[in-house]
């Protein structure tokens, strides 16, 4: 036999749970909504935004694993190499002040701030004042010239912003080591949150000229909430200036030299 369950009648009743049920949802709905800052604007999504610092070694793999390099990029990292263990890097555009490009850029050993707004993100680098722009606003790359950091647009996979860049100028790096790619490198990075301090960015490289298979690398950052921004002008000390035999320089200039 069942047992009698005591019901509260009527559509007063229902009406009540209906509103609780509503106006709960959206009162746990209000709390949990991230708060607006001056770097995050974009409440849609997830807030990638602060002052972050690359963590492990400053080559693209911090663990020193390689792309398998076709010729004749074998060649060209063989000899940068050999010039870079021998204290005279070769190639290094920012040795005259000349921007490191992607994906160079990401592991410098220089912090960034990442500015979030709706349609767009911005990663303004300490290094030599360099500026990302990664547009989630739904735009196409334009066929534009390639330039050092390409053309990069993203969009949100739930917590993850992923980003591709295309259109990247051949004659820089991926990294200090000379590592070399083609005018035909597309990046794809995927951008998430582990934690409140730790930022991820997966990133792949594809090059169909210069390597023989797409080749990936986790990057972290960590958040640095008390750091700022600094100012850094390369051409004002620049220390590594090219030489008439082109390899990079490196210490303080002498006097009355450049």
């Amino acid at each position: 036999m069942k047992a009698d369950i005591a019901r509260p009648a009527g559509r007063g009743y229902r009406w009540r749970l209906l509103a609780s049920a509503l106006f709960g949802g959206l009162a746990t709905a209000a709390v949990a909504a991230p708060a607006l800052t001056a770097l995050y604007a974009d409440p849609a999504h997830p807030d990638l935004s602060g002052v972050w610092m690359v963590t492990g070694y400053f080559s693209f793999d911090p663990a020193g694993k390689l792309p398998e390099l076709r010729p004749p990029y074998d060649a060209i990292y063989a000899r940068r190499m050999q010039a870079f263990k021998a204290g005279r890097p070769v190639d290094d555009v920012t040795a005259d002040c000349l921007p490191p490009g992607m994906p160079h850029i990401q592991v410098v050993p220089y912090p960034f701030e990442i500015v979030q707004t709706p349609g767009r993100v911005l990663l303004l680098f300490e290094y030599s004042g360099q500026v990302r722009r990664i547009y989630t606003d739904g735009r196409q790359p334009p066929d534009d010239d390639a330039s050092y950091y390409g053309f990069s647009t993203g969009h949100w996979e739930g917590d993850t912003l992923v980003v591709q860049t295309l259109n990247i100028r051949a004659d820089t790096q991926v990294d200090f080591t000379g590592l070399p790619h083609s005018d035909a490198l597309r990046i794809t990075e995927r951008w998430r949150r582990l934690d409140a301090s730790t930022l991820s960015d997966t990133i792949t490289l594809e090059d169909d000229k210069a390597y023989a298979r797409p080749f990936t690398v986790e990057r972290r950052y960590a958040l640095k909430p008390d750091w700022t921004i600094g100012e850094y002008v390369c051409e004002e000390n620049n220390r590594n200036q090219t030489g008439p035999d082109g390899a990079t320089g490196f210490g303080v200039p002498s006097p009355g030299k450049p």
